[in-house]
């Protein structure tokens, strides 16, 4: 059987079609995934109950709501917020407060999942950290040693580390083509996927147990999934969530909650992790920086923070065409968005939604 790694050197074109697919499933219910005649963007459950359009913080009486959260919000206009993300293409949005839910909205499906595209990143970064965290390899460790050279067509891999696919300053390209040295530059690249393999060829285990073990029956992340994109050029494995799913990710950063995984490293990757971007960490985009660097080829720092209209601690996790998990460490603040495009503009990351969705939070709740 030919390997993804030797077959990533004939043709990085198929790469997807044939990659981690014993990574991505899990070993209990492989049926369950998305595959892609279920078009896995965009994805409900008709048998799962469905709610009115949007549900709100509790009134005053309820003891579920903290007495901190319920006065923050209690002037909110959320009528205006609907009506905004109606106007946006907005599927599912969650907000979560001290660990209580402060204010839902669904368009037609509280079961509306879909892949969250490079937000997935930032879950990625979770379980790396647990796995060095465990021993099974380092920061420091040069990709060459887990998977030997032949994990980028050309060859040229040599000093690409762990650390530098983290921070996207790994020297290569979304074709896995050298760029520049390793560690010398930031860009945005789909080579930080090798870190599937990375992680699935040191613990002996597929990705779909990694992450049910470690973060997502912890989190009680219930519907979330890694699966395998069958066509689809931005990588071969796709996260499947709803915005619970989400905002319960977010509660585990957010509360510090994951099993195994030290404080340490949750400083570290919502820190500026290289001296290019300061707005980006171990997969984490990070706002309140003076400058920062978007995808694309043109690498030019935009002066100011990722989200002016957000509180400088936020970082976020930020998938194409607008998948959204904000966190605000400060206030213990964590708000989902899934749906469609929002905006006409073309982004990977950042969009003018991010800013427009932050001015209105800010009219609702002192941030």
């Amino acid at each position: 059987m030919v390997t993804r790694r030797d077959f990533i050197v004939d043709t990085v074109a198929t790469l997807a079609s044939m990659a981690v697919v014993a990574s991505c499933r899990r070993p209990d219910s492989s049926s369950s995934l998305p595959s892609s005649s279920s078009s896995p963007s965009s994805l409900s459950s008709s048998s799962l109950p469905t709610t009115s359009p949007a549900t709100t913080v509790p009134s005053s009486s309820s003891p579920t709501t903290s007495e901190s959260a319920r006065v923050a919000w209690s002037g909110a206009d959320f009528a205006a917020l609907d009506d905004f993300l109606a106007a946006t293409d907005t599927e599912a949005f969650r907000i979560v407060e001290q660990g209580e839910v402060i204010h839902e909205w669904y368009r037609t499906d509280s079961a509306y999942g879909r892949d969250i595209a490079s937000a997935q990143k930032s879950v990625l970064s979770l379980l790396v950290g647990r796995a060095i965290a465990d021993g099974f390899f380092g920061l420091d460790t040069e990709i060459d040693e887990v998977l030997g050279t032949g994990w980028t067509p050309h060859g040229e891999s040599a000093g690409v580390t762990v650390r530098q696919l983290l921070s996207m300053t790994s020297g290569l390209d979304d074709q896995f083509a050298v760029i520049a040295r390793p560690g010398t530059t930031w860009r945005y690249s789909g080579a930080f996927a090798a870190l599937f393999d990375v992680l699935t060829t040191t613990t002996g285990r597929d990705l779909g147990r990694i992450a049910d073990e470690w973060l997502f029956a912890p989190a009680g992340a219930t519907t979330a999934r890694f699966y395998e994109r069958r066509t689809d050029r931005y990588g071969p494995v796709g996260l499947f969530a709803r915005a619970s799913d989400l905002t319960a990710i977010g509660q585990t950063v957010l509360d510090r909650t994951q099993p195994g995984l030290p404080d340490s490293w949750l400083d570290a990757s919502l820190s500026t992790s290289q001296p290019y971007n300061e707005a980006y960490g171990y997969l984490w985009w990070l706002n309140g920086q003076e400058s920062y660097l978007l995808p694309g080829p043109a690498l030019v720092a935009r002066p100011g923070p990722l989200v002016p209209s957000a509180p400088s601690s936020l970082v976020a996790a930020l998938g194409k065409d607008d998948q959204k998990l904000y966190l605000v460490p400060d206030l213990a603040l964590a708000v989902a968005r899934l749906g469609g495009k929002a905006v006409a503009e073309t982004q990977l990351a950042r969009s003018s939604f991010d800013d427009d969705l932050w001015q209105l939070i800010s009219r609702m709740r002192p941030l």
